[in-house]
């Protein structure tokens, strides 16, 4: 709302949603939009690109149009999902032609570059060998010019989960309906997987998200027999293309009709609040339902950074995570959670059980130094600080050649 400060424009696409890696002829018609936007908004300070995608790549035409800076947040995305295909043996040489039809690896990658080297300036998620990557997958020397880059992490709101955490942990009645809504769907399992723990996962159902592979690691048996499982995301009721590839896989290991012996429970996208009160109850477990000691797995063929998996921790779960990106600068592998490669399922797998091994341990200071950690250094607010100085500076310097300009003229 234009009270808080914060307005959302929409950009009508006149079609139903489409893969990002089919959306590139959509770019007329987002460009025409975020035009109509812009011009209407008045003064324009900069706008701030997030991802190589078709939206960005229009927004970069619109701003390069009329005259408005651009801050580019780079990430090695593709780079990053061919990097884990190629080490799992999923892409190879001699299949790259055809992947790249379907997914436009060679052109995000050089779009990536494009926008990078157009843009005011540049915005890195923290990894732990960011000059390394960014170097060798991408092709960007961040030591060249320094003054163009700046590493900010990414945010989430404790507000939500703190308060999450707080109702679970107090079990009072009457019970949230989000909480109810989760009892209800355990409720549907087979009585023999009710006292079991869950693990949980939330986000899209994409490949890169890993939500099959994930699924797949868990119904071979062991996983399974020690926990339940809950994936949180995606549309159930009509799934787009994406989607539709992953419940096709997940459907060939456990059937619609064997999920509830099986103890799979596929709930679809839920609202971020909903999330919080869901990951809280598999942390703490429900009275006479199901147990506690659950934890949360990142799946992601590659994470950038890993919103949700900051979450979980915050609220307290013992997590899996991937063992590069953004969760390797923040997860402590062996005490708030698992490191792994996640795009190999036998490691995944142990990886599960060993987590699920820990957090059936009792907690100790486990929970409270991943909530701190989370307090101390990814909060939004933080993230708020540090992207309004990025915003400043690129104002102020577009301010500053504008009146050197003039001052020539």
């Amino acid at each position: 709302s234009i009270a808080s400060g914060h307005i959302y424009g929409h950009v009508p696409l006149r079609q139903e949603a489409v893969p990002s890696a089919a959306a590139w002829p959509l770019r007329v018609t987002a460009r025409r939009g975020i035009r109509r936007i812009l011009r209407a908004a008045g003064h324009v300070d900069l706008l701030h690109l997030r991802m190589a995608d078709v939206g960005s790549l229009a927004a970069a035409d619109v701003a390069r149009e009329l005259g408005i800076p651009v801050v580019f947040t780079v990430a090695p995305d593709p780079h990053g999902v061919i990097q884990s295909m190629d080490r799992s043996g999923t892409l190879t040489r001699a299949q790259f032609g055809d992947a790249d039809m379907e997914e436009h690896f060679w052109f995000r990658a050089r779009l990536v570059q494009s926008l990078a080297s157009n843009a005011a300036h540049t915005v890195l998620f923290p990894r732990p060998q960011l000059q390394r990557d960014m170097s060798q997958l991408v092709g960007i020397d961040i030591t060249a010019h320094p003054e163009r880059h700046t590493i900010v992490a990414e945010g989430v709101d404790l507000e939500v989960v703190d308060r999450a955490v707080a109702t679970v942990r107090a079990s009072a009645e009457p019970m949230p309906e989000a909480v109810a809504d989760l009892r209800r769907r355990v409720e549907q399992l087979a009585p023999a997987r009710r006292a079991l723990p869950f693990i949980v996962s939330v986000g899209r159902l994409h490949r890169v998200k890993g939500m099959a592979t994930l699924v797949e690691a868990w119904a071979r048996g062991p996983l399974r027999d020690r926990a339940n499982l809950l994936i949180v995301g995606g549309d159930l009721g009509r799934p787009s293309r994406d989607e539709r590839e992953q419940l096709d896989r997940i459907d060939a290991v456990v059937p619609a009709h064997a999920r509830a012996d099986a103890g799979l429970v596929l709930a679809g996208h839920q609202p971020n609040d909903v999330a919080a009160l869901w990951l809280a109850a598999v942390r703490f477990g429900m009275p006479h339902l199901t147990g506690p000691g659950g934890v949360y797995v990142c799946a992601s063929l590659k994470e950038e950074f890993g919103i949700a998996l900051l979450e979980a921790m915050a609220t307290g779960l013992m997590v899996v995570a991937p063992d590069g990106g953004g969760p390797a600068t923040y997860v402590e592998n062996g005490i708030t959670g698992v490191l792994t490669e996640t795009w190999d399922a036998g490691r995944l797998e142990a990886a599960i059980g060993a987590a699920l091994d820990a957090a059936a341990l009792p907690e100790g200071d486990r929970a409270d130094r991943a909530h701190d950690m989370v307090r101390s250094s990814f909060t939004i607010q933080a993230m708020a600080s540090a992207l309004g100085s990025v915003y400043q500076d690129v104002a102020a310097d577009e301010a500053e050649l504008i009146r050197a300009a003039g001052a020539v003229l």
